[in-house]
């Protein structure tokens, strides 16, 4: 009975070994697809339009009444 359970034991082992091995090698490939996306998209800066700094007058009752 010990030595069946110690067989499984290994079997169970060896197989997530196995499987261990597989990840490890799907995480590089993604490693690498990131990677490359991340240069690929490099930072590019846009020319975006400034806001105008507002030149008017504010009253409570228009807060109040937008709300």
């Amino acid at each position: 009975m010990v030595k069946a359970l110690k067989e499984e034991t290994m079997a169970m082992t060896m197989a997530l070994s196995t499987r261990i091995e597989e990840l490890d090698g799907e995480l590089a490939l993604c490693r690498v697809a990131v990677g490359k996306g991340v240069v690929s998209a490099a930072l590019s800066k846009e020319d975006v339009p400034k806001r105008k700094e507002f030149v008017g007058t504010r009253s409570a009752c228009d807060v109040d009444n937008f709300l």
